[in-house]
């Protein structure tokens, strides 16, 4: 039986069939409702926008929403992409509008004949493991870039002043949240799943591997810590920085302003039209010059010696 109008991609081995769902529009949900009696309330939540990630345990399937961070190299932000699961022991399907990397890369290779024993030779248990440690995994080299930001920044900082840094950081810092809130639940979900599990499909000969998905999120999760604590430190060094050089730049005009006051008094006052001395001498001009050049040379002289220079 098609599903929505145009059908979706699948591949099948044995007993074992995945379906690759990437629109969600209503008649497409409908389809799914009829062909694999999914429960209204579990299609409805397909729908945008985004849902909670979560686990339901139905009669005969389990429904798995999970979020995933997408990199958009034009903007360079990252943002959350829903993927939802509607597992049983023979069917996955799964439902994704974005075109989600790492998902896409895994179906093809699972419809490639010559690479469909990756994830399509074992159950259904193998075949969700080998989903959720790849995507997984994509989200480590996200943090990779990650770092990568960050030691760009730091260099930057300290190379040389730029106006725009800040804006970098809190890209950065923006990205860092993204990608918690969508990992954040994923621990709780997939514990919840193999709590569920058994009454759907075997677990017990890859315990192991999904208990290692969890402490993978764990390690994700301690890694976003490090990298939002430096991503604050940096921000705060670049503020006392900015501070720093604004401090600077006021302390000079400053004294630029004490040194340029006097002599702007001292041509005011030889300037006025009454009979002052030294103006009638024949080097009147060249010895008032000299004046305000003494006193110019005794206030930085005087300010460098109380180190405010």
């Amino acid at each position: 039986m098609p599903i929505g109008k145009k059908g979706f991609p699948s591949v099948k081995t044995g007993n074992l069939e995945w379906l690759f769902v990437n629109r969600n529009h209503v008649a497409d949900m409908d389809a799914l409702r009829r062909k694999y009696r999914y429960s209204p309330l579990d299609l409805k939540e397909v729908l945008p926008p985004l849902q909670r990630p979560k686990v339901v345990a139905r009669d005969a399937y389990a429904f798995m929403i999970l979020h995933y961070p997408i990199y958009d190299p034009g903007t360079k932000d990252v943002r959350a992409t829903e993927i939802d699961f509607f597992i049983s022991e023979h069917h996955l399907v799964t439902v994704n509008v974005d075109g989600y990397a790492p998902l896409q890369r895994i179906f093809r290779d699972c419809a490639d004949a010559r690479k469909e024993n990756v994830c399509m030779q074992g159950d259904i248990t193998q075949l969700l493991y080998a989903l959720l440690s790849e995507m997984t995994n994509d989200v480590f080299s996200m943090l990779v870039h990650v770092n990568n930001d960050l030691d760009a920044i730091e260099k930057r900082m300290f190379a040389e002043f730029e106006r725009n840094l800040i804006q970098e950081i809190l890209r950065v810092k923006t990205n860092i949240a993204n990608i918690r809130k969508a990992i954040q639940a994923h621990q709780t979900v997939i514990r919840n799943l193999m709590r569920e599990a058994p009454r759907y499909f075997p677990l017990h000969h890859l315990q192991d591997y999904f208990d290692e998905l969890v402490d993978h999120t764990k390690e994700i999760w301690e890694t976003l810590e490090v990298q939002r604590d430096s991503a604050d430190a940096l921000h705060q060094t670049n503020q006392s920085l900015i501070d720093f050089r604004i401090n600077e730049i006021i302390k000079t005009l400053t004294i630029f302003s004490v040194i340029v006051f006097p002599l702007t008094l001292m041509a005011a006052v030889f300037g006025m039209n009454a009979h002052l001395p030294i103006v009638d001498h024949p080097y009147g001009f060249w010895i008032i010059i000299g004046l305000m050049a003494v006193g110019t040379i005794g206030m930085l002289g005087y300010f460098k010696y109380r180190k405010w220079l």
